[in-house]
């Protein structure tokens, strides 16, 4: 099987690069910065999070959930995804711990636009399933 061109749609992901400095924010949620040496340097917390990469477009297919058969092909309840992500085979480099946007846009927590911002995805991977020609990427919503 090999995806369609004509069923693609642009989407964006960004894949988790390990733990990043937890900012401080003012009651608006900006970035929090100050100056040393003439370099403008944002106050980190002393605590970590996960980061993400800056998001990269790609096209693949993406279906919403559709019943059961899907559901135990994955060994999922419907109530653990929202939707599936078909592309052709060892393209892109996504994995469980990647960000889906699909409707919106990408956010960011700074205002250089340098720090993505997660909760701005629409979808997280749930699970990876890989077949001869392509790979079924399982979605679930992220709540915003």
């Amino acid at each position: 099987m090999i995806t369609l061109n004509r069923n693609k749609q642009s989407l964006k992901y960004a894949l988790q690069i390990g733990k990043v400095p937890v900012y401080e924010t003012d009651d608006d949620g900006n970035i929090i910065y100050i100056v040393i040496d003439g370099n403008k340097v944002p106050v980190e917390t002393g605590e970590y999070e996960i980061g993400y990469m800056q998001p990269v477009e790609f096209k693949a297919n993406i279906a919403m959930s559709g019943g059961e058969a899907e559901a135990r092909e994955f060994g999922l309840n419907l109530s653990d995804y929202n939707a599936v992500l078909l592309c052709d085979k060892n393209i892109y480099p996504i994995s469980e711990t990647s960000l889906i946007w699909h409707h919106s846009e990408v956010g960011y927590k700074d205002t250089d636009e340098t720090i993505v911002n997660p909760k701005t995805a629409d979808y997280s991977i749930v699970k990876v399933s890989e077949s001869l020609n392509f790979v079924k990427y399982v979605l679930k919503k992220i709540t915003k």
